[in-house]
């Protein structure tokens, strides 16, 4: 018998030598961290997978937003043109008090519906007279935090880091500022008890791996606009609806009954312009939105100096 010896009370079992158990023993602790870490890259692989349907379902269902949103505005503006035009004749034949009175309430009324439309068509597509130029991002986004800076609090520290070099992008006149400015103002009432609000431009390469994680994104090579806070950061169950219009986290104390329309028009208004935003955020500890805009590539003119990125592009 092999491994055995046999004695007057029986067959006796060899023993193993120490250095073989303390091999096998190794051997498991190996194949158990193995294990592990495969588990980890699974549920690493599941929670980018949920990532990137999450954005992916999230175009779309803006993509039907602003085509609904398109057609109000039209209705709604033709609507509006009329009852401003009666309350101007009402105001015109009935001057007596009671009557003016009860016509400025309803003034009031098509104004407050004159700002929804506002919203909405901020939702649809451009409008044929919008003009695209070529923009450099860092000068863009230096100037709107030029004007924003004497708005923020005194316990919120502004830190910007602006990129080495040029980063031209298509955008229309005002497109930053509406960006840049509902992000910092977000991140800003992130931080009631204060803290840094970290503003920033760079280029970076999306390669395929970057997009089978995000379902918004393609490749290519990109401007980026980065706005990272150290504030109260976004709920899980949350995050996926903070992008739809009217949603706001601020509606539970009372502070959001106006709010809800400022990062739908964003995210509308980025993908407009042939990018995305993406939004990483972790409770009590901050969050940060990327802006992604296609890098433009400018042609030199004859003399070898650069396009005017504020001008038109020099063929």
């Amino acid at each position: 018998m092999v491994g055995s010896q046999t004695s007057i009370r029986g067959p006796v079992t060899r023993r193993r030598p120490i250095g073989n158990v303390a091999q096998l023993a190794i051997g498991n602790g190996t194949v158990l961290a193995g294990v592990r870490d495969s588990l980890s890259t699974i549920r690493d692989l599941l929670d980018s997978t949920d990532h990137a349907v999450a954005e992916s379902i999230q175009i779309q269902k803006m993509a039907s937003m602003e085509h609904l949103a398109g057609g109000l505005c039209h209705d709604l503006k033709n609507g509006l043109l009329t009852i401003a035009a009666t309350i101007y004749r009402l105001e015109k034949e009935f001057p007596q008090p009671d009557i003016r009175q009860k016509v400025l309430a309803v003034r009031k009324v098509v104004d407050n519906m004159e700002g929804l439309v506002n919203h909405l068509q901020a939702l649809g597509p451009d409008e044929i007279t919008v003009e695209l130029i070529h923009r450099d991002l860092t000068v863009e986004a230096k100037l709107v935090l030029d004007a924003l800076r004497s708005s923020f609090n005194k316990n919120i520290k502004l830190n910007f880091t602006p990129c080495g070099h040029p980063l031209p992008v298509l955008l229309s006149q005002g497109d930053i500022w509406r960006i840049l400015s509902n992000l910092a103002v977000n991140a800003q009432e992130a931080m009631a008890e204060g803290g840094d609000l970290l503003v920033g431009t760079f280029k970076r390469i999306v390669d395929n791996y970057y997009c089978r994680q995000h379902g918004n994104a393609y490749p290519g090579t990109f401007a980026v606009l980065s706005v990272c806070d150290h504030g109260s950061g976004i709920p899980k169950d949350m995050l996926n609806r903070i992008f739809d219009p009217l949603f706001s986290t601020k509606e539970a104390s009372g502070k959001g009954r106006k709010r809800g329309w400022g990062l739908a028009i964003i995210f509308a208004l980025i993908r407009r312009r042939g990018g995305w935003i993406d939004v990483t955020s972790i409770p009590r500890e901050g969050s940060t939105f990327e802006v992604f805009l296609p890098l433009q590539v400018i042609n030199e003119v004859k003399d070898n100096s650069s396009a005017d990125l504020h001008g038109k592009t020099s063929v």
